[in-house]
């Protein structure tokens, strides 16, 4: 079993909007999600359809990025939610049961109080959370006070013998 961990992760982000953003996706070699908030994963690239023709790519280094007068740079913080115990944190900060979200499954809703995107990673199981900058020290810190709330209550300590 993997200790839950929360990481910050490095990625690109880009928001493409307007007819031709599927195809500057398609272009750059990126995956184009067929359903409006679905996304698909592919070797270090994660794309989210988010409205018609609105599309959210978030792309690790060394992938190419897409090129489109409507593609605009994002500057989201990304944290990575890795090992056991994720869906119980997630409890405390978000009204989602994320018993259900599934492998592969994208949401956009709020974490403690930040609207936020989520995406449940395929290979890694991990979840990943991206929000807006302004937010990431606030993040940080409520993952931290969570997560070190939640390690007290698995060990215990003192007690009658």
């Amino acid at each position: 079993m993997i200790a839950l961990q929360v990481n910050e992760t490095e990625r690109a982000s880009y928001l493409l909007t307007g007819p031709e953003s599927s195809e500057a996706l398609a272009s750059a070699g990126l995956p184009v999600p067929e359903q409006v908030l679905s996304a698909e994963e592919r070797s270090g690239a994660l794309v989210a359809r988010t409205g018609r023709d609105e599309y959210m790519a978030m792309l690790k280094a060394g992938v190419t990025a897409p090129q489109s007068e409507w593609c605009f740079r994002r500057y989201d913080s990304v944290f990575e939610l890795k090992g056991e115990g994720w869906v119980e944190m997630m409890a405390h900060l978000c009204q989602y049961d994320f018993r259900q979200l599934k492998p592969g499954d994208w949401l956009m809703t709020s974490v403690a109080g930040v609207n936020c995107w989520l995406y449940h990673e395929i290979e890694s199981g991990s979840l990943l959370i991206g929000a807006d900058p302004g937010y990431r020290h606030y993040l940080n810190e409520t993952f931290s006070a969570v997560l070190g709330d939640l390690s007290a209550t698995r060990n215990p300590t003192g007690g009658a013998s």
